[in-house]
């Protein structure tokens, strides 16, 4: 009887075993698969791009696959990743990171430092469009590649010439909070409100209130005949310029991070 429970505790040991071995989890320093997606030599092929990117062009570049954000949105899962773990080169943390969240089926690229300037918005959504479809196809080694090939290209591109942040923490009814804050914009509300009516009151003064239609009956004027003569005609023809989505080709959008750190990034399901 004891042989027959040691035998069957075994068999139960070597299948938890072997279970535990098939989700292992092979990781990196900068590639981190926490539900065993990639195998081990994708991990090792992942790193070894990643770090070339990082010799060639000074910028960190992170892959987390997850399916805990511990309670946090995919964009501020990946800032503090980023940041807490300490990721990012030189004295602006440069660098980005592609957030695979499984369990909300999104993915999520935070850009920092001068990684901000290089991955606009819109190439972001390329590198998106890219990426989202590989893992619709469950190719997470694919897509992974696909997100460093771009990281590579846009990173030898560098810069664009028409770049330009746009901080999306601040809007126009911030700004007028802002400024309703600010004392002084009274004492100025208030002089021009007292030069407006000062100039209305003694430009009425003296003027002549009488004209042609003072003493005129009403409804003793009426025409009798109307025309209508054409002397010339010209046309004006002004060309429309489209704007792309997310304000232009140039723009990448900034936001803060619980670290007060600057992010750009942008996501989307897949």
């Amino acid at each position: 009887m004891y042989k027959r429970v040691s035998i069957v505790l075994l068999i139960f040991m070597f299948v938890l075993l072997a279970a535990q071995i098939g989700v292992y989890a092979y990781n990196s320093e900068n590639v981190i698969d926490d539900l065993g997606y990639l195998t081990e030599t994708e991990v090792t092929n992942l790193q070894s791009s990643i770090d070339r990117i990082k010799e060639n062009y000074r910028l960190d570049t992170v892959i987390v696959i997850t399916d805990n954000t511990q309670g946090k949105s995919s964009r501020d899962f990946a800032d503090d990743y980023f940041d807490y773990n300490g990721y990012g080169i030189g004295s602006d943390y440069s660098g980005l990171m592609l957030l695979i969240n499984m369990n909300k089926r999104d993915v999520y690229i935070s850009t920092s430092g001068k990684a901000i300037d290089i991955f606009t918005d819109r190439r972001i959504d390329n590198i998106l469009d890219d990426v989202a479809e590989s893992l619709s196809n469950r190719d997470y080694y694919q897509a992974c590649c696909e997100f460093i090939s771009n990281v590579k290209s846009y990173a030898y591109s560098g810069v664009p010439s028409n770049q330009y942040r746009v901080n999306t923490n601040r809007n126009y009814f911030h700004n007028v909070l802002s400024m309703l804050k600010f004392f002084p914009i009274y004492i100025v509300a208030l002089i021009i409100s007292v030069i407006a009516t000062l100039v209305v009151t003694f430009s009425s003064k003296g003027k002549i209130t009488t004209n042609c239609v003072t003493y005129e009956e009403n409804g003793s004027f009426a025409l009798s005949e109307t025309r209508d003569n054409y002397i010339r005609e010209s046309t004006v023809r002004t060309r429309i310029q489209s704007s792309s989505s997310g304000g232009g080709s140039g723009r990448s959008s900034t936001h803060r991070s619980s670290s007060g750190r600057s992010h750009g990034g942008g996501g989307r399901r897949f």
